[in-house]
């Protein structure tokens, strides 16, 4: 069910936008208001799905209701209907869903609630991708918890009798060299005895991010992303001549993450 509010300073084309909209059966009009102001305060007291707004009212005219309406926390769409032809451009610059020319007609109306329909299913779908994706994240928290391996934001390295604390965001990337791995940071470079395994378990993973077999890299100080042929990169890092293999396989995983 959409919930519709109608704005409209003239109470007879009120009487008619209604009228029309009581044809629909997936329509509810939640209320009616006579001027800007008054529907935004309505809007911020109720769940409003789509507002249908005349031009010219007074007070606060439709085109700074409609610009104010998207300030609120959960904006609703919004749908110009009035007399005035040349408004339109301005109207679809600020994300009209439709602007509809007066003396409305049902058949038209029927075009916009069908636009209305589409822009909720798909703001419904990406809302639910975002609630999956935020239980992923709660999910894998709680396990870690669980399992114990969550850490401080410190690196344990131990060396030469000492154990060195290695803030994680100083880290630039890790390297499997034989039976050691390298964790080079901004002013140093350490042999752990880490595998590259158990530093994947113990890094943050939202900034750490498997490379290639033989690499672990902080998405934070990537800096250029190089073709290197037949599938394969060469990443540069901030602060790091060394240049990182990103493979095939992940090549596509880090465009994902990257948003790239």
């Amino acid at each position: 069910m959409i919930k519709v509010l109608i704005v409209d300073d003239d109470q007879r084309e009120r009487i008619v936008l209604r009228y029309v909209l009581e044809q629909f059966s997936e329509i509810e009009i939640v209320g009616e208001a006579v001027h800007g102001l008054e529907a935004l305060l309505f809007c911020q007291e109720k769940k409003i799905d789509l507002v249908f707004l005349d031009i010219g009212m007074p007070e606060m005219g439709g085109l700074e209701t409609a610009s104010k309406l998207k300030t609120l926390k959960e904006p609703p769409l919004f749908a110009f209907v009035t007399a005035k032809r040349e408004m339109a451009v301005e109207a679809f610059e600020l994300g009209a869903l439709d602007y509809i020319i007066k003396p409305i007609e049902q058949n038209r109306l029927a075009k916009t609630i069908e636009r209305a329909k589409y822009r909720m299913a798909h703001k419904d779908i990406i809302d639910q991708l975002v609630r999956n994706k935020l239980k992923e994240r709660i999910d894998f928290m709680l396990e870690r918890y669980k399992s114990h391996e969550v850490y401080a934001n410190k690196l344990p390295i131990r060396e030469k009798g000492k154990i060195t604390l290695v803030p994680q965001e100083n880290i630039i990337y890790c390297e499997s060299q034989g039976k050691k791995v390298i964790i080079c940071t901004k002013d140093e470079t350490y042999a752990s005895s880490y595998t590259l395994g158990e530093l994947e378990n113990r890094l943050d993973d939202i900034h750490f991010f498997r490379a290639h077999q033989a690499f672990i890299v902080n998405l934070n100080y990537i800096k250029e992303i190089i073709n290197f042929g037949e599938g394969s990169y060469i990443l540069k890092l901030d602060g790091c001549p060394k240049n990182i293999i990103l493979s095939r396989s992940r090549a596509k995983v880090l465009r994902q993450r990257m948003g790239i």
